[in-house]
């Protein structure tokens, strides 16, 4: 979305993904929309660190001037609000007043316009089998990959996501858009993301660009030269799985998700998919002392899986 919404002049784009931008700022601030001056250093580091990954023009000169407005705006308070450090952000960066738009992969929709009530919200929404398939792929599609939480903790997310697209489904505020769709229906989609910014729509913005540009196949860019059309495939999931993201109710009002009967977590077929004989795409090991690490790792893994599915369960029943 990000790529296609770049070179429009009538935008500012903060390019790439700052991810736990939101999150992180709420979990050191007390979980206020302040943001305290102890804190300010490392906020500004996460977004200038996704800034320097993509070769952000002039940058060291921009963080030095604002650094230098931010002391002035705190001027001995003890800090201030998270939509202000913000729109200084913006302000230094660009320096105009056109819309700037953020990348914050953050679900909670509900929390974002409380904390920033005129703000306009694209909310991405995808087909729970492909997305959680995705997000294994991600994590673990090498059995050498055997840390993190991403995709045990993918099932409350998504339930997360879907819940707040349908508690939001008429405020004007946000739009709810699938990804599905944006590959299939690029020009009829991206209208509709234009006039709720009400910004002109261009024709550079049917096409992915960084800074204005075409990307290239050899970029460094970690953005997509092609709008590419959403996976199909959901194969890396097993029937627990499954049955978890029927589990996700709100998902029906956007997806056929089938109902199922319980499916118990099956430490087999858990470790087969971890040693990659579970699923399309996966990449194997069979050298014998790999093959005991990971077996160790297994038994760690699919507690934890079990843990937060538990979690989900509990959430889904409230």
């Amino acid at each position: 979305m990000l790529s296609l919404l770049d070179g429009n002049k009538k935008l500012n784009i903060i390019p790439g993904e700052t991810s736990n931008l939101i999150m992180d700022s709420l979990s050191r601030n007390g979980f206020s929309d302040k943001v305290y001056y102890v804190n300010l250093k490392i906020f500004l580091n996460t977004i200038f660190k996704e800034l320097r990954n993509n070769k952000f023009a002039n940058l060291t000169s921009r963080k030095k001037i604002l650094i230098k407005k931010a002391k002035q705006i705190y001027n001995k308070k003890d800090f201030v609000s998270l939509h202000k450090v913000l729109s200084l952000v913006s302000s230094t960066l660009f320096k105009n007043n056109n819309p700037t738009v953020i990348n914050l992969q953050n679900e909670n929709v509900i929390g974002l316009l409380q904390i920033f009530p005129s703000c306009k919200i694209i909310h991405m929404l995808r087909n729970p089998l492909t997305q959680i398939n995705a997000r294994y792929l991600f994590r673990y599609r090498s059995p050498n990959n055997y840390n993190g939480v991403e995709f045990s903790s993918s099932f409350y997310r998504n339930y997360n996501s879907f819940k707040n697209a349908f508690l939001t489904r008429n405020d004007k505020r946000v739009m709810v858009i699938k990804m599905e769709d944006l590959t299939k229906k690029t020009k009829i989609e991206m209208s509709k993301v234009f006039k709720i910014l009400k910004v002109k729509i261009n024709s550079i913005n049917l096409k992915t660009t960084m800074y204005g540009k075409r990307i290239s196949s050899n970029s460094n860019f970690k953005v997509a030269n092609t709008i590419k059309r959403v996976s199909k495939d959901f194969s890396s999931l097993t029937p627990n799985d499954l049955y978890i993201i029927s589990r996700i109710k709100y998902a029906n009002n956007y997806y056929p998700i089938k109902k199922m009967k319980e499916k118990k977590n099956n430490f087999l077929f858990f470790y087969l998919r971890h040693l990659g004989f579970w699923g399309k795409k996966r990449l194997k090991s069979y050298n014998i002392f790999k093959l005991i690490k990971y077996s160790i790792y297994s038994v760690y893994l699919y507690f934890l899986d079990s843990y937060y599915k538990k979690r989900f369960i509990q959430v889904e029943n409230i």
